[in-house]
């Protein structure tokens, strides 16, 4: 009998061993598991800090990446950089013809480009070109622009390559002049 008991004893501390080592090997998992988070967390918040993700940082370095590999393949055709005298400005074209919105060859909605915009840096200006626009759509557009403070020019086809950077407020004032 006693050595039945003694043989269960063993088996009991057998047991509780591997229980032990169960739990020791699930807190490393845990612990290994955290530090990859925190790890994964910490490149997250240095690349949205240095700019290369979308909706973190310092505002300035928010460059709207969820459509910016989309951006960097036709970025040569649709934006051109000018040297200010202290900002490089950057230009991105949206093309209003009859009521529709083009924007680097894809017909967008309203709201569509104010999302897109609203990703821009601020040394993004906009420029619109007027192809036989409807008045309503380039009010529309306008009004969007200025609400979110957007620089933007107006432009017409043939004269797209010879504007300059103007604040909101004086691209409505050419806005009103080029209509009259």
């Amino acid at each position: 009998m006693s050595i039945e008991k003694d043989v269960e004893k063993k088996y009991i501390d057998d047991l509780e061993r591997q229980n032990k080592k169960l739990k020791k090997k699930k807190k490393k998992r845990l612990l290994l598991l955290l530090l990859i988070l925190l790890l994964l967390g910490s490149l997250g918040l240095m690349l949205g800090l240095m700019g290369l993700l979308p909706g973190m940082g310092d505002g300035d370095s928010d460059d709207g990446s969820a459509s910016s590999s989309a951006n960097s393949s036709s970025a040569s055709s649709s934006q051109a950089e000018t040297t200010s005298s202290a900002i490089d400005y950057v230009y991105d074209d949206v093309k209003v013809s009859g009521s529709t919105y083009i924007y680097q060859g894809q017909v967008k909605t309203l709201e569509e480009i104010k999302t897109i915009i609203s990703n821009m840096k601020d040394n993004v200006v906009i420029r619109i070109t007027d192809d036989n626009a409807t008045k309503n759509a380039m009010d529309n557009l306008t009004n969007m622009l200025s609400d979110s403070k957007r620089t933007y020019n107006l432009t017409s086809p043939a004269s797209s390559d010879s504007s300059s950077a103007s604040d909101s407020s004086s691209s409505q004032e050419d806005q009103s002049s080029e209509k009259d």
